[in-house]
């Protein structure tokens, strides 16, 4: 087997080309690290480590991107990398990116633990849905969340959105399970809603008439 030619492909990768037929692309750092050049003879096993060094590239490249887009948990990383690379050197990646300082799942799950209860001010429920899907482990999700309930009272949370975005609709029974219902979908629960509710119309002073709240 021979490499018959190198081409231009994007950027700084180049098309390989391996007795006259189409073999791979590969940045021109492995190119240069490997000493590749047209007329050279290789053998299957040589491919198979250059195309081991170019998923290894690859997979680090995108792990830089991805991170410096937002942060991410480990497994999140893990899991997007798969896409494109092996499980084996998406493993490896992350465990460099934990080396570099780039991923922390302990960091990462109070950051977005504090997103979701004090600024988006979603309940426990969506909060460790939302975590859950960020392939946090459950112990971590139980961590992070009561370090962020520290700053911030459930029914003060509830109070501030509804006074925020659903304070006219607590006038008649029905606004007021539509306002049951955003709370619920956010994760709050039922009996912090039901308080804060009776609470805000009383306070208000929404008609009582046929308004009694189970």
């Amino acid at each position: 087997m021979k490499i018959t030619e190198i081409t231009p492909a994007k950027g700084t990768r180049y098309t390989v080309f391996v007795d006259g037929e189409y073999w791979y692309i590969l940045d021109v750092e492995i190119i240069a690290a490997n000493q590749l050049q047209p007329g050279m003879e290789v053998t299957p096993e040589f491919l198979a480590q250059l195309k081991e060094q170019a998923e290894r590239r690859k997979a680090r490249e995108r792990a830089f991107y991805l991170l410096s887009y937002r942060d991410h948990s480990r497994g999140e990383l893990v899991e997007k990398l798969c896409k494109s690379v092996r499980l084996e050197i998406a493993e490896e990646t992350a465990d460099k990116m934990e080396g570099f300082g780039y991923l922390n799942d302990e960091d990462y799950a109070q950051k977005l633990a504090r997103e979701l209860l004090q600024h988006k001010k979603y309940g426990d429920y969506r909060a460790k849905f939302e975590m859950k899907k960020r392939y946090l482990s459950d112990d971590l999700i139980d961590w992070a969340i009561a370090l962020a309930k520290q700053d911030c009272d459930p029914q003060d949370m509830i109070r501030e959105v509804v006074e925020r975005k659903y304070l006219r609709y607590l006038g008649d029974r029905k606004g007021v399970q539509k306002v049951t219902n955003a709370l619920v979908r956010m994760g709050h629960n039922y009996s912090d809603i039901k308080a804060v509710i009776r609470e805000l119309r009383e306070a208000y002073e929404f008609s009582d008439e046929d308004e009694r709240i189970e």
